[in-house]
């Protein structure tokens, strides 16, 4: 099964760079380009059977060029692709949380995985959503199937330092930008990326 990823486009106006979570704002202009440009590189490749999409606005929005250009492809909505939810950080840049409590902040960042933002989750907590999801897929998926996934930031980051390295404290080391594409395939016993 190939698996191909898609992080949603661009959402916050003025390039502001907020913790979005669970919030549900629709794509900026630029956005709206990338999905576009990500549909029309996308639509080249072998055929698609699904595309399974995170139920917040921006990756809906991100997903609709993708059903336009591939109209073999079904479209799936799930929860379980949602991005991390930052809880009481929401809405806020990365400047703001810092004036508002630096300490809570230098402990998320130092370790993710078992700490949370005030009210929200813990990548543990969000990666046992995206881990149940790919067990669903994998169950169902045919061998020669191809699957794009239109998901968030946190869940990419998720995936590749928990299936690509192996190592979940690698979660800050890679981030794929809004509107690109990361494939990989499985190969039976572990996912690897294909160029």
């Amino acid at each position: 099964m190939k698996l191909i990823w898609l992080r949603h486009g661009e959402t916050n106006p003025n390039r502001q760079r907020r913790y979005c979570g669970h919030l549900d704002p629709p794509l900026n202009e630029k956005g709206r380009c990338q999905a576009e440009a990500a549909a029309a590189r996308l639509a080249v490749v072998e055929p698609v059977a699904q595309v399974v999409a995170s139920d917040l606005l921006r990756a809906r929005q991100t997903a609709e060029p993708l059903l336009r250009q591939l109209s073999t492809a079904t479209m799936q909505v799930t929860p379980l692709l949602r991005e991390l939810s930052f809880g009481e950080w929401e809405g806020l840049t990365y400047g703001e949380i810092y004036s508002q409590n630096p300490q809570a902040l230098h402990r998320w960042l130092s370790d993710p995985v078992r700490r949370s933002p005030p009210g929200g989750e813990t990548m543990t907590q969000m990666g046992s959503r995206l881990d149940r999801w790919l067990h669903e897929i994998l169950r169902h998926a045919g061998t020669e199937m191809r699957v794009i996934a239109v998901t968030h930031g946190g869940p990419l980051r998720w995936f590749i330092s928990r299936y690509l390295k192996q190592d979940p404290a690698s979660f800050w080391d890679r981030s794929i930008p809004h509107g690109d594409v990361l494939s990989v395939k499985w190969e039976g016993n572990r996912w690897r990326e294909q160029p």
